[in-house]
């Protein structure tokens, strides 16, 4: 009776204009999945959380925005033997093996503040599985425990990517814990920076005279 009279369509009409009317859009959708930290990375915050624990073992981990896809990033990061030339504190950078997915790095790099000058080396594995995560563990330098991953999250709305580095961190040098905490903090920032610097439209490569300047920057600055 209803059909006929024309009412049920009619009410068959207006429900699906109002489950489409009131359906959440894709991009409402990603808003609503987004953590209170990714919400500070898009107002183009650099999020840095410490914790040291009763071991002396540090958890560290920093997070920033890139107006860039994963496979720039990539790139970026993954440039193991030119990153004494892009990245700051780094003196030395070289892949000395390499099987498949998997890159045995060795790296020397020097930090510090005011008097305290340290310098530090590493033998660590790297394990890369494109273009999401990148572990690294360590097999020998001037740490007791050096073990991470970065992360590399889409943001397919922005078309942008949440990158992360997070890592559980013991020297096995002598310095004040609050002062390592503090360059800790201050180096993973600049380096986060770096990278978003490195990655974003219209960053070019670096020029073999500018390379050589920031090589220059850093041997004045660090002693």
């Amino acid at each position: 009776m209803l059909y006929k009279k024309g009412i049920f369509p009619v009410l068959l009409v207006t429900v699906l204009l109002l489950l489409f009317i009131t359906r959440p859009s894709a991009t409402e959708h990603a808003q609503n999945t987004l953590t209170a930290d990714q919400f500070r990375l898009l107002d183009g915050e650099t999020v840095i959380n410490l914790q040291r624990n009763d071991d002396d073992i540090v958890d560290v981990s920093g997070s920033i925005y890139i107006h860039s896809i994963p496979e720039t990033i990539w790139t970026v990061i993954t440039d193991y033997n030119n990153l004494a030339n892009t990245m700051p504190r780094v003196k030395e950078s070289r892949v000395v093996q390499e099987n498949g997915n998997v890159k045995i790095v060795d790296q020397t790099s020097k930090t510090g503040v005011l008097f305290l000058k340290i310098k530090f080396s590493t033998r660590m594995t790297i394990t890369e599985v494109f273009p999401d995560t990148l572990s690294f563990e360590l097999i020998s330098g001037d740490f007791e425990t050096f073990n991470g991953k970065w992360v590399l999250t889409p943001h397919k709305e922005e078309n942008g990517t949440f990158l992360s580095w997070s890592a559980r961190v013991k020297p096995d040098f002598s310095a004040p814990g609050f002062i390592i905490d503090a360059v800790q903090k201050r180096d993973l920032r600049q380096l986060l920076e770096t990278i978003k610097k490195l990655s974003e439209p219209g960053v070019t490569a670096p020029s073999e005279k500018e390379k050589k300047e920031v090589q220059k920057h850093q041997s004045a600055h660090n002693g």
